[in-house]
């Protein structure tokens, strides 16, 4: 079974390819499992060290359990072990999300990716008896929580990854989306369990902080080619300041995601889903398909912001294909 050891490395956050009529609210087999089988051998040749499949930005909540089911199963054969495919099973209550789980375990999901319940606001006594509800309900299913504040409507305190210690024993990883402020308290905490893969965006700031206790880091822009953030990845496993801060400045130059007045924080939760499924489209890396109801608006302001975006990410990319083919 997966440990917070086997994971080191960029783990893939992509977005779901979707068949060419498969975007309306009556598409219910709308994924496209060639493009997806294809998208996880480029994933894989570009360096990713794991694929996580159906979180926000692969459509979750847009998408059927047995869709969510058909694409892991797709990404496994696909894998053949390579790396290790991780499953959304994010839903509302913890029965489905046990449900799921089971369903993504017996087509060989290496862990499942799950966020609170989002009806309620959570206590800190239920978000850790909800993990630890499903370490008892499927105890040989690794899970990543997705320690999204945007969205779960938590700030994931250190206390929180504390009580999940001994209590919820197959959480091993955390995607950290909630900002590196107590990152090395959290490590203090929880680091002999849990594995924090960190952000993209807050990656090389976090390893300042923790230096190499930092061994994974997760990237929902791999849609337009992984190549930049694994080297990111690769520069701090190495314990290489420099690389890495030179990595981290060139993403750091790309243009904002939307154009200014408009602030990411404010704007980003509307359009996770489209903002990261119209890069990757026009990005050409790989052909994602239209978006999914009922996550289907995006101003046409933002859509050429996105094209300066892409373009830029593009010879982003290429600068460093070009050294990984070269090394």
């Amino acid at each position: 079974m997966l440990t917070r050891d086997d994971i080191r490395g960029l783990v893939a956050l992509p977005s779901t390819p979707t068949k060419p009529n498969g975007g309306g609210w009556d598409a219910f087999d709308s994924v496209d499992l060639d493009e997806t089988a294809s998208l996880i051998e480029k994933l894989i040749a570009g360096g990713c060290a794991a694929i996580g499949l159906a979180g926000t930005t692969g459509e979750c909540a847009a998408l059927l359990a047995e869709e969510k089911r058909d694409l892991v199963a797709t990404a496994v054969e696909t894998a053949r072990g390579r790396v290790p495919i991780i499953g959304g099973a994010t839903a509302l209550g913890t029965k489905d999300v046990v449900r799921q789980m089971r369903s993504l375990k017996d087509v060989g999901a290496s862990a499942c990716l799950i966020g609170l319940p989002l009806w309620q606001t959570p206590t800190l006594e239920m978000m850790i008896q909800f993990y630890a509800d499903l370490s008892e309900a499927v105890p040989d299913m690794p899970v990543m929580v997705y320690a999204n504040s945007m969205f779960f409507k938590s700030n994931f305190p250190t206390e929180f990854w504390a009580g999940l210690v001994g209590k919820a024993p197959t959480v091993i990883m955390c995607k950290v989306s909630y900002g590196i402020e107590h990152i090395v308290e959290d490590l203090d905490a929880a680091e002999r369990q849990i594995n924090f893969v960190v952000g993209e965006s807050g990656l090389f700031d976090a390893y300042k902080k923790a230096g190499t206790r930092i061994t994974a880091g997760w990237a929902t822009s791999v849609g337009m080619g992984p190549e930049p953030v694994v080297a990111l990845m690769d520069a701090i496993l190495a314990d290489d300041r420099a690389r890495a801060e030179q990595v981290a400045a060139d993403l750091k130059s790309l243009p904002p995601t939307f154009p200014p007045p408009h602030e990411f924080r404010q704007e980003f939760p509307k359009y996770n889903a489209q903002v990261n499924k119209y890069l990757a489209n026009k990005a050409g890396y790989a052909n994602f398909g239209p978006f999914r109801a009922p996550y289907t608006d995006l101003p046409e302001e933002f859509r050429q912001q996105l094209d300066v975006v892409a373009e830029a990410r593009k010879a982003l990319r290429a600068k460093y294909a070009r050294v990984a083919a070269s090394s």
